[in-house]
Formats: C-alpha cells, sequence, structure tokens
C-alpha cells in the first residue's frame, strides 16, 4: 500500500514538472507576451511591495518579542488620546487584581502580565569625567523583561524585588545597539557602574539584538527600573509638578505605557471586562481623580491607529492607490491571456477530443500564469528594491534615536509571493476556465469567430473598460492628493522659517531643579539677545512641525463634554513673551505674553482660533478660563486669541492648540529660536559659546536652521509623497492604455480580411480610421463613466480620511477624464491608422 502510494506520488510529480517544463516552453516561444505580461506585473507587485514595506515600518510590524498576538494595550478614558495612559497607583492596582494576564503561566502579582514602562531621555556617560551624550532609554517595570518573554544575553534582568523601593535600585539592562557602540561588545561590562543624568547605576545585563523596545521608531539605548524616576529626574511627564514629589505617588498623573500578556485561554473581551469592573471599584474608592476613567483594552494595532491617524490614514490611501495599479496589471495579463487563449482554441480543442481532462487542461494553463506570476514577483521585487531605497530618502530631522525601518526582508518576500499567488488567481483563473470551455466540434470546423471566441471577445471588453475605470478612479484620487498637497506647500505655515536658528536643551539631564531651569533660559535668552547680528531671541517648548509637540489636559470653561467624559486633551506648549513677534505668528485678537506675567500673578494662556471654535463657538474666547490637568488643577484666563497654524504636519486638518508663559508654566525640556539678521546658520557657534559658558556639561541637541528644518519635514515629506502618487497615477494610466491598444490592435487583426472587403467594395481609409476609433472610443467613454461615478465616492472618502487635504477642487474631476479621453483616442489611434493602410487584395487572402 505503501509503495502504491509512494509511486503515485511520484507519478504526479512527474507530470507537474512535465507540465511546467511544457509551459516553460510555450512562454519562451511567445517572448513578446511573456514580456509584456511579466513588466505589468512586476510593476504592479514592485509598488506593493515596496508600498507594503513602507506600511510595516510605520505601522504593521509586530513587536520583536515572544508571541507578540498575545500582548495588548491598556489605556485610561473613554478618549484614547496619544499618551493617554495610566498612572502608577492605578497600574499597581490593576496588576494585583487582575488575573486575566500573565508572564510564563504565573498569576502571582510579582509575574503578572501587565508591564509598565516610560521612556526617558538622559545623559549618558562611562564616568565621571566623561562628556554626557544625550540618549533615550525605557524605565521600565520590575516584571517587563519576563511579561514580554526577553531574556538577556549576557546578564540577568530585574527581579521582582528591584521594583519595590522607589529610588533605591540604581541598576540598568543595556541595549545589544549600546553595549556594542559605546562598549565595544566586551563582557567585563557586567557589573561595571555607568552614570545616567549624574547617577551611578550598575550594568547587570544586556538585550538581544533583535529587541528594540515597544515603539517602532524609537529605539532605547537602556533599561532602567521605573522606580528609579524621581530621581532621574523623569518628573518632566508632568513638568507643572511639585519637584518634591514623587510622580509614582499621583493617582491623576497617567503618563505610563502598559502592555499586557494575555493568560493562556483568556480572551480580549474577558480582559476588558474584568479592568472595567476594577476600574468601577477604583472609581469609588478614590472618585476625585478615577472618575469617569474606565480601562480600554485594545490590541497593538488598534492603539497604533489611535495613536498616529494621520499617518494612518495616509499609508491606508496609498496602499489602496497601489492595488488599483495592481488590479490594473492585472487586467492587462487577463486581457493577453484571452487573446492567447483565442489563437490556442483549435489546440485544446485537438487535446480534449484525445481525451486530456479538462481538469488537467485547467492546471496546466494556470501553471503558465503561476510561471508569468513569479517572473513578475521577481521583476516587481528589483522594482521594489529601488523603491524602498527612494523611501529610505525620508528625512527624520531630529538628533534622538529615532528611525524608520524600511527594508526589503522576509516580511516583504512573503507579501510578495502572497500577492503573485493572488495575481495567479485574478488574471489566470478566469481566461484558463473560458479556454477549457471550448465548444468542441465548432473550434475543430472552424477557425473563425465562434461562440467561445464571442464570449472572450466581450470579456476583453469588460476588462478593457474595468481598467480605464479604475485608471479614471487612480488618476482623480492622485490628482485629489496633489491638489491638496500642493495648496498646503503654497499655504502660509502660520510661523517664519527664514532667517531662524534652533536649539533645543533638557535641563533635567544636567539635573537642574525648577528654579535653576528658569534661571538657566532667561540667562541664555538674555545673553543670546545680546550677540552681534541677533535681532531677536525667543523660548518654545517645542519647535513648531516638531514631533514631540506636548499635549494639555484642559477643562474649558462652560463647555459640556460627552456623557462619561471630564476633560480633553489639547496639543500646547510653553513659550515666553517674544514668542510671536519672533516667530511673526499671527495674533487675531486679545494681546501677547508679557513680562508682567509671572509665576505669583493671575494665570493666562492664549489660544488659537480652532481652539475657540471648537470649545467656545459663537462666543468671544477673550477671558473665558480653562482648568488644566484635572478637575483640581490650576485654572487660566484666555488673555489672546492666535491665528491658526499647522503643529505637527503641514497638511494637517486645523488643529486646536494652547499657548502657555513660560514665566508660569516652567518645562525642562525648551528650544531657543534665534531671528538674525543674515544667514542664521553662523550663529550656531556663537550660541555654543554662550550655552558654554553658563553650563559647560549641558547637553545640546537639535541645532539647526528653520528653514533647514522645515524643508525636511514639510517640504521634502511632502515632495516624497508627490511623487509617489504621480508616479502611480503614471503607471496605472500606461497600464490601461497599453490594455485599450493591445485590444484594439488585436481586434484590428481579427477583422482583416473584413477590412478588406470593405475597401474593396468602395470605403475610403477614413471610414476604416473612423470605424476603429468608434470602438475605442465606445469602450473608453463606458469606462470614464463608471470611474467617474466612482470617483465621487473615493472623493468623499479621501476628504473624510485626509481632512487636511480640504476642499477637493473641482476641476480635477473635470480635466482629469477630458485627459484620459483624449489620450485612449490617442492609444486608439495607432492600431486605427494602421488597419486603414490595409491592402485590400492581401486582405483579402488573409486568414
Amino acid at each position: 500500500m505503501f509503495r502504491e502510494l509512494k509511486r503515485l506520488g511520484c507519478v504526479a510529480y512527474s507530470m507537474i514538472f512535465q507540465e511546467i517544463r511544457q509551459a516553460s516552453r510555450l512562454l519562451l516561444k511567445n517572448p513578446g507576451l511573456t514580456a509584456i505580461a511579466g513588466l505589468s506585473l512586476a510593476i504592479g507587485i514592485g509598488v506593493n511591495s515596496a508600498l507594503f514595506s513602507l506600511t510595516d515600518g510605520l505601522l504593521l510590524r509586530p513587536l520583536a518579542i515572544a508571541q507578540p498576538s498575545e500582548v495588548v494595550t491598556l489605556v485610561s478614558g473613554t478618549n484614547a488620546f496619544t499618551g493617554n495612559g495610566l498612572s502608577y497607583p492605578d497600574y499597581q492596582d490593576f496588576r494585583r487584581n487582575s488575573r486575566s494576564f500573565s508572564a510564563n503561566g504565573s498569576l502571582s502579582a510579582d509575574r503578572s502580565g501587565l508591564a509598565a514602562f516610560q521612556f526617558d531621555t538622559v545623559g549618558l556617560a562611562e564616568s565621571a569625567n566623561v562628556q554626557p551624550q544625550m540618549r533615550m532609554g525605557m524605565l521600565v517595570s520590575d516584571n517587563f523583561f519576563s511579561a514580554l518573554g526577553i531574556e538577556p544575553i549576557l546578564g540577568r534582568a530585574f527581579t521582582p524585588d528591584e521594583g519595590k523601593i522607589s529610588g533605591r535600585d540604581a541598576i540598568v539592562v543595556l541595549s545589544y545597539d549600546q553595549w556594542v557602540n559605546q562598549f565595544g561588545r566586551g563582557p567585563a561590562i557586567l557589573g561595571r557602574n555607568i552614570r545616567l543624568s549624574g547617577i551611578e547605576f550598575k550594568v547587570i545585563g544586556v538585550m538581544p539584538e533583535g529587541f528594540t523596545g515597544m515603539d517602532l521608531y524609537v529605539h532605547p539605548a537602556f533599561y532602567a527600573p521605573l522606580t528609579m524616576m524621581q530621581r532621574l529626574g523623569a518628573s518632566a511627564a508632568n513638568p507643572a509638578a511639585n519637584p518634591a514629589a514623587n510622580p509614582l505617588d499621583d493617582r491623576g498623573n497617567r503618563f505610563l505605557q502598559v502592555k499586557g500578556r494575555l493568560r493562556s485561554g483568556a480572551t480580549r473581551e474577558q480582559a476588558q471586562a474584568e479592568l472595567m469592573s476594577i476600574a468601577r471599584n477604583l472609581e469609588k474608592e478614590y472618585p476625585a481623580t478615577n472618575r469617569n476613567h474606565p480601562v480600554l483594552v485594545q490590541t497593538e494595532m488598534q492603539a497604533r491607529f489611535q495613536q498616529d491617524p494621520y499617518d494612518s490614514a495616509l499609508v491606508t490611501t496609498l496602499m489602496a492607490l497601489a492595488g488599483l495599479v495592481l488590479l490594473i496589471a492585472c487586467a492587462n495579463v487577463a486581457n493577453l491571456l484571452l487573446a492567447r487563449a483565442r489563437s490556442r482554441t483549435r489546440e485544446i480543442a485537438i487535446r480534449l477530443a484525445i481525451g486530456a481532462g479538462r481538469w488537467r487542461l485547467l492546471r496546466q494553463l494556470l501553471i503558465e500564469s503561476a510561471l508569468l506570476s513569479s517572473i513578475g514577483a521577481v521583476l516587481g521585487l528589483g522594482f521594489g528594491y529601488f523603491g524602498i531605497r527612494f523611501f529610505k530618502t525620508i528625512p527624520i530631522p531630529t538628533d534622538l534615536p529615532v528611525s524608520l525601518t524600511i527594508q526589503l526582508d522576509h516580511r516583504v518576500l512573503l507579501f510578495s509571493l502572497f500577492t503573485a499567488v493572488v495575481c495567479t488567481l485574478l488574471f489566470g483563473l478566469a481566461p484558463a476556465w473560458q479556454a477549457v470551455r471550448t465548444d468542441l466540434i465548432p473550434a475543430l470546423r472552424s477557425a473563425g469567430l465562434t461562440a467561445s471566441s464571442r464570449r472572450r471577445t466581450i470579456g476583453r471588453d469588460v476588462l478593457v473598460i474595468g481598467q480605464v475605470a479604475l485608471s479614471l478612479v487612480l488618476l482623480v484620487a492622485a490628482g485629489m492628493i496633489l491638489d491638496g498637497f500642493r495648496k498646503s506647500m503654497a499655504m502660509n505655515p502660520g510661523f517664519r522659517t527664514d532667517h531662524v536658528m534652533t536649539m533645543q536643551f533638557d535641563t533635567a539631564l544636567a539635573r537642574y531643579t525648577p528654579e535653576q531651569s528658569r534661571q538657566f533660559y532667561r540667562n541664555l535668552v538674555d545673553r543670546t539677545r545680546a550677540l552681534p547680528g541677533v535681532k531677536s531671541a525667543t523660548l518654545a517648548e517645542a519647535v513648531p512641525l516638531a514631533p514631540n509637540q506636548g499635549a494639555q489636559t484642559v477643562i474649558p470653561e462652560g463647555y459640556q463634554f460627552p456623557k462619561g467624559q471630564e476633560s480633553a486633551s489639547e496639543f500646547g506648549e510653553a513659550i515666553d513673551e517674544s514668542y510671536f513677534s519672533t516667530m511673526r505668528a499671527p495674533m487675531v485678537r486679545g494681546r501677547v505674553f508679557n513680562a508682567s506675567d509671572k509665576a505669583e500673578t493671575p494665570a493666562v494662556a492664549i489660544v488659537n482660533e480652532a481652539f475657540a471654535a471648537k470649545y467656545w463657538p459663537n462666543q468671544d474666547a477673550i477671558g473665558k478660563r480653562i482648568r488644566l490637568h484635572d478637575s483640581k488643577g490650576p485654572l487660566v484666563e484666555v488673555v489672546g486669541i492666535a491665528k491658526t497654524s499647522r503643529y505637527l504636519f503641514i497638511a494637517e486638518p486645523p488643529t486646536p492648540f494652547l499657548y502657555l508663559p513660560f514665566a508660569q508654566q516652567p518645562s525642562s525640556q525648551m528650544a531657543v529660536l534665534v531671528e538674525t539678521n543674515d544667514d542664521p546658520a553662523t550663529i550656531a557657534a556663537p550660541l555654543r559659546d554662550v550655552v558654554r559658558t553658563l553650563d559647560a556639561n549641558m547637553p545640546i541637541y537639535n541645532s539647526r536652521t528653520l528653514s533647514n528644518f522645515y524643508q525636511m519635514r514639510a517640504v521634502s515629506v511632502l515632495l516624497i509623497i508627490l511623487e509617489l502618487v504621480s508616479a502611480m497615477g503614471l503607471l496605472g494610466l500606461a497600464l490601461a492604455l497599453v490594455g485599450l491598444y493591445g485590444l484594439i490592435a488585436y481586434s484590428v487583426s481579427r477583422r482583416t480580411q473584413e477590412i478588406g472587403v470593405r475597401m474593396a467594395l468602395g470605403a475610403n481609409r477614413g471610414s476604416v480610421v473612423k470605424m476603429v476609433l468608434r470602438q475605442g472610443l465606445i469602450l473608453s467613454l463606458v469606462g470614464i463613466a463608471i470611474g467617474f461615478a466612482a470617483s465621487l465616492g473615493v472623493r468623499g472618502v479621501l476628504t473624510r480620511g485626509l481632512i487636511g487635504l480640504g476642499t477637493s477642487n473641482p476641476a480635477v474631476l473635470i480635466l482629469v477624464p477630458l485627459g484620459l479621453l483624449v489620450v485612449t483616442i490617442a492609444a486608439c489611434y495607432v492600431p486605427a491608422h494602421r488597419a486603414s493602410q490595409v491592402d485590400p487584395i492581401r486582405a483579402l487572402r488573409y486568414e
């Protein structure tokens, strides 16, 4: 029995191998068809592979941990705003009382599956005599590594006892890259002391090379206990807090990010129900801080999409456009295969007549399609590689360890393989099925137009109509995006970008107290203004368009939140009194901050137009008050309304924004923006000298001109998107034109004898051209009509998804169809002109 099965298996493999050889020979005998089909598929697969790599690096790549699908994200509040995490006391309560999460199957609190962490920036030095370098790391709970299933390759991780007492355990685990780059990959690193923000930490372990932390962009250099937060000065999570207070004791300070590994058999819904029950109990016990603060359990993908909705919408749109290019390419190849099936009608009929089974013929034809897909996939990976290299030119204007991982790895290869299989089914199945359904007797008797060939002709017409419709949708979408981004680039961002030099500092790295920080920045601004060539200087918590814009929890006076919500998070920053004049940011009404706005005077604020329109529609925002942080936080009075500008992305929608005076809301992280008379780069060296005279150990980062930053952050990124969208639109159009040209040329070749008869009976060349053009024009008009209707829906989707594009230009919906009609007629004219040159005598002899 076993030998018989083995023999049958060998026979099956032999048959498949023979069919692959036969399919290869047939493709080699038709180099034109193979080249066009392979190139069409390569374009479609290459575009999708490159964009998948970008999407994977931005959103899809799973965490580099054991069983990442078991890990979920916990966020606090009904509005899952970025950074809306859990407080440390709440985290401890959830960790003690939940049973839905576990690490290594344990349900004890010491080895709970709930892990907390917080990013922190420090000055890292090998010793007290070495200049510290700015590094970003993570402060993590004691069970962080065990919950995520990560084991150090050197040394050990934290023990449960090392996460109990605040400020006691000055130990650190290094990342693999930090160990290699700064410490030479030596095993002697274990037990060695290094300095983080001036504090000695003992190195106890090194993480494996593949583990790059819990963020797709930020790769931490080290991991230290969360209980060291206060000593490291990481209370920057709440800059307005009392420096003597420990942020880990503040139940209202929700700065922690929390991940949880579901125990075996537990579902996300069960975990959600359990945590909601615990949250209700906490609300009863601590109503002042926990009222209306439920906990949501999200998948990693849900958390990423909600944290970065604009990038999510953008890459989803780009992937959809790439999908349209692939569909057009598949329709192109299907058209070619249908035409080829027509020429093989007699061959297939003969093979059926001598006993070949229809299923075997279907398999043979699908193998040919699979070989075409394989050629397209291999060539597509080449195109995809160049696309990935193009994406790697996306600039990231920061000195922080932020990187975008775009690479041709196994995930891209698997995606390309999957795409090739889908392509085989999309373009190969229908032509193959039509071919094996050939009417046997008519096909053997005649080489003319049988019922089966008529079905193929109709099928090819439908495919060409679909190509034209899809190309119109693609072009309209591309036109909308291009027009929207063009308007964004031409629009005034709301601040000046020329003649400004920027430098950023974090006094927490030098362990400054809030008073020392305030004095440092005041001295820095005063001495900078005294430098030759400086017109003015100002302080801001973040540079415009920088990704590190801060957020403020606000409760605007008189605003009624939805049921269950008591506050909102809006972007905001601390600035000094010279900000609006230095940056030429226009005010609409009210006043700017001035020297009289001090810590001991009534707290004030400036809001932008979007903030005022959102919270006080049809009212005067001047004089309104806003409570910060929570229901017991300080009240600030609105004294001015600024014009809405751009804060994170040049094409973002109108975004509410809050300005607070630095004197009343100090922060350790600030940027100095210096307006100069001449080239701002020339002030960089004198400005560094000023910093060194104030504190030689103060780290300086992100030192660049604002025009350079604006070019990298706004213009370069938009240009890359514009080039990408333009390329996809042109590729889709080219593929559709090739399909239309191929259909008309094929139709002319099949009607050669008919054309000869018409010309022999007196038809002139002009009438022949009109006859052929009429066929192409009808197909184009039907495709354009269908595509126009679909474009109206796409227009609405793009307007809602990419709000920053603004109102789409109606001219796009007029010019694109007209332009497409012109180029499709031009594509039809070539075979039409060729048909008019037919010699009637030769045509009458044509078979």
